[in-house]
């Protein structure tokens, strides 16, 4: 019984791990833009599944940057139940983070560069700090360019565009709280 339970917990690693590639922190400290990293699949898969569900890229979606990554963060919050980060920006960036865990993802999807992490002290994310932070990420004073022209002009990674949007409701929080659980 004890050799089944071990088979069966060995597969779920493997299947679970498939897409995951994580290194370590030190090396993520040190990571050059165009380092792209996966410790933890399942966070692609629900932020991508989160910009299919809220159409964030649609027609009738937000134009900029600031409400699109205040929709994911909320999204993501609600399926994890603990607070995340979420980078976003048109071109490739540099992530340097207190978080030193596992539950991290760096990649590109819709022509942008995406870092989503857990948030590198736990706060509430149902208290009353979450509703003043939220609000942080709708104001994008980046003068990024809009998300309907960017797809336009980019088929594919966006490299010459500048600029990035940090959004939670908790950036601020994870900033000044903890160096990593």
């Amino acid at each position: 019984m004890k050799f089944l339970l071990v088979l069966i917990g060995c597969i779920f690693v493997a299947i679970q791990g498939q897409g995951d590639t994580c290194p370590s922190w030190k090396d993520r400290q040190h990571a050059k833009p165009g380092k792209l990293f996966c410790c933890d699949s399942t966070i692609k898969t629900v932020v991508e599944t989160g910009m299919k569900t809220l159409d964030l890229f649609g027609a009738g979606g937000p134009q900029t940057l600031g409400p699109i990554v205040q929709s994911l963060s909320s999204f993501i919050q609600r399926h994890f139940k603990v607070a995340y980060e979420v980078v976003m920006a048109p071109k490739e960036f540099v992530l340097n983070t207190n978080y030193n865990g596992t539950k991290l993802c760096k990649f590109q999807s819709n022509s942008y560069t995406l870092a989503v992490y857990e948030t590198p002290e736990y706060y509430d994310i149902n208290g009353p700090g979450e509703a003043y932070f939220y609000n942080f990420a709708a104001n994008d004073k980046l003068n990024i360019p809009s998300v309907s022209e960017h797809l336009k002009s980019f088929g594919g990674l966006a490299n010459s565009a500048s600029g990035g949007l940090t959004g939670s409701a908790s950036s601020l929080a994870g900033s000044l709280g903890g160096w990593g659980r």
